[in-house]
């Protein structure tokens, strides 16, 4: 449940829709107390567009470890590297050479695609379910707002026996 909720997150922080950044801005931080219930068959489509987003995240993630190896890099070193382009005063274990500058310019360029990449398929799968991506973002804001909207969203997760 975490995991899909993170999952959903990652979403929000990706910037999924062209009016995300507005929906974040605009988004009160209480739910309004005249809000009405979400009805079962919208957490339904929930559940299924959450599902579909973590398996796009999890390709994702593959995908990012293939480009970041491909350039002859591992994921530690890009992750320092990294580290170190954002703060210039980090300190690294080891110098980062010009070979692997070239490395890791050349994989941001790929996971920046990647990124692209997932933020379109994660809006597609989100308004394959009949949503669009604002309403789903509310749907998730309640549900991690509200404990028994999780309890219902965990039971739906659960396989059929």
């Amino acid at each position: 449940m975490k995991y899909l909720l993170a999952t959903c997150s990652l979403m929000v922080m990706l910037g999924a829709g062209h009016s995300l950044p507005a929906l974040a801005q605009s988004t009160p931080s209480a739910p309004a107390p005249s809000k009405p219930a979400i009805a079962d068959d919208d957490l339904k489509k929930f559940v299924s567009a959450a599902k579909k987003l973590e398996t796009i995240s999890r390709d994702r993630n593959t995908q990012v470890t293939q480009a970041v190896q491909k350039e002859g890099l591992t994921i530690d070193r890009f992750k320092e590297i990294f580290l170190a382009q954002k703060d210039p005063k980090a300190q690294t274990i080891n110098q980062i050479s010009d070979d692997e500058k070239q490395k890791f310019e050349r994989a941001i360029v790929q996971l920046s695609q990647i990124q692209k990449d997932t933020q379109t398929k994660m809006g597609s799968a989100v308004q394959a379910e009949g949503f669009e991506v604002p309403r789903f973002l509310q749907i998730l804001d309640a549900i991690q707002k509200n404990p028994d909207l999780q309890k219902k969203v965990e039971q739906m997760l659960k396989p059929a026996s």
